[in-house]
């Protein structure tokens, strides 16, 4: 006989399921979510329940959400104001359509009349950043998700210091979470003395108007000095050699982007746009419409998180793809895209399309690794080629369509990045550089080895099953 206690938990437990349950089912999550979080609900008495409430809604916080609102009315000042001279017949044929989509997501509109280079090794990005700190004169935006001092990024510091003491208003935005160590350390005091200004951002709070969840981050990497030059990429603010070697896989490998042109006054908009959101300051967003440049090189910033738009960077991933007539090449470190993806990949391959993905051999998530695997044989299956990069943790995250569109930035082909982190991506318009951008990763391949169909078939039937397992709670990963 069970004791009432007993019984009232059961009952309660019920309650709380189907409870919970109807929430989740009205919310319309992806299938595979909704059914994910109902098994989890099922199978984990009241500790479901209690997941749930920390991570299964994108809820940012009463307090931010209403900053949000405010700013929004006040930041859609990036308009162009002709959009017909940009000659699309020049331009991937997606290339309308898809600028045209995130216009209408974000109202940032594709900006030409800038300049690009890669920078895909750790002394190239610190030298080049240092060089453009060191000549700043108004003022330097960092934004990162994770900054740990020692090694090279010591110059980076340095030369911070010695902006903020020759009066260069200079801004520090790092994740709470991702960069936790570093808001103990004597650096990070050292800025705060000299007057650089430093926010947590996405900062945790249990107080009712400010609870947010814990796992919604700002994931971006992006520098702005003087509206005269921006970075953006994979590189977070920290030197690869001192940086989880005891990970066990090798040191990351990344790859930003220095931009000069008139792209370079939008970069910083979204940085003080949620500057002003995370510290309730009214720093003065971009006032003027920008002019549709047509020359190259023409960019458009996708800023993407869980306070815009639904799926925006995913719709816009899925338009390029559907559209590609030749090939598709993708790299990233963290590979589980969800149905959609998967399929707008299989369907790419199967109509004659070479698509090309590039893994890190090893990656530091013990369950993204695996889940990444369940979706290897239904892709190799179709015809997509796998390669796995040799040479440490590949970092880098972008994709090229047909050698003449790319996307580049923070944005992971994984549902966390698609659906929760606040991300940032490029799309880049103009075909010699997303030509150029295509030979870096040609050069990443080279590293790697391809992943044989008929050899992943004959792995052990306990890794099938575990990847499977996996699989099932990817939407939760």
């Amino acid at each position: 006989m069970l004791s009432v206690l007993q019984q009232l938990l059961i009952w309660g437990h019920l309650l709380l399921v189907i409870t919970f349950a109807v929430r989740v089912i009205m919310k319309r999550l992806p299938v595979g979510v909704s059914l994910a979080w109902l098994l989890v609900l099922v199978l984990l008495p009241y500790v479901g329940v209690g997941l749930y409430l920390l991570f299964g809604e994108r809820f940012l916080g009463v307090k931010r959400s209403q900053r949000s609102v405010r700013l929004r009315q006040a930041y859609l000042h990036t308009r162009q104001q002709n959009e017909s001279v940009i000659d699309w017949r020049e331009y991937h044929t997606a290339g309308r359509a898809l600028s045209r989509l995130e216009y209408r997501t974000s109202g940032i509109p594709p900006v030409g009349g800038n300049r690009l280079a890669f920078l895909g090794h750790t002394h190239d990005i610190i030298d080049a950043l240092v060089a453009d700190i060191r000549q700043a004169r108004e003022f330097c935006h960092l934004e990162f998700y994770i900054c740990q001092a020692g090694g090279q990024v010591d110059r980076v510091v340095a030369e911070l210091l010695d902006a903020a003491t020759r009066g260069v208003e200079c801004r520090l935005m790092l994740d709470a979470v991702g960069s936790s160590p570093f808001f103990s350390t004597s650096e990070y005091h050292r800025l705060k003395t000299a007057g650089v200004q430093m926010v947590k951002a996405c900062p945790i709070n249990m107080t009712p108007w400010q609870l947010a969840r814990y796992d919604l981050r700002n994931h971006r990497k992006t520098v702005v000095v003087d509206n005269r030059v921006a970075y953006m990429g994979s590189f977070n603010l920290v030197d690869p050699a001192h940086f989880k070697v005891d990970a066990g896989v090798g040191q990351w490998v990344d790859m930003m982007a220095r931009i000069e042109g008139p792209a370079v006054t939008v970069f910083d908009s979204v940085f003080r746009w949620y500057w002003n959101i995370e510290t309730g300051e009214d720093l003065p967003l971009l006032q003027e419409k920008l002019a549709a440049d047509p020359s190259p090189a023409l960019l458009q910033l996708a800023p993407s998180g869980p306070d815009a738009a639904k799926e925006s960077i995913l719709s816009a991933l899925l338009q390029a793809i559907f559209s590609a007539e030749t090939s598709v090449d993708i790299v990233t470190p963290y590979f589980v895209p969800g149905e959609a993806l998967e399929q707008a990949l299989r369907i790419a391959a199967r109509r004659g399309v070479v698509v090309r993905l590039l893994v890190p051999e090893k990656v530091d998530s013990f369950l993204v690794r695996h889940a990444s695997h369940s979706y290897f044989d239904g892709l190799l299956a179709a015809g997509v080629e796998i390669y796995t990069y040799r040479a440490g943790l590949l970092h880098t995250k972008a994709i090229v369509v047909d050698q003449s569109l790319a996307f580049f930035g923070t944005v992971n082909l994984d549902l966390r990045s698609l659906w929760l982190n606040f991300e940032m991506t490029m799309i880049i318009y103009d075909q010699p550089t997303a030509c150029e951008l295509s030979k870096l990763l040609d050069a990443y391949r080279a590293e790697a080895d391809r992943v044989s169909a008929e050899s992943w078939r004959q792995r052990s039937v306990m890794s099938r099953f575990f990847e499977n397992i996996t699989h099932l709670f990817s939407p939760l990963i």
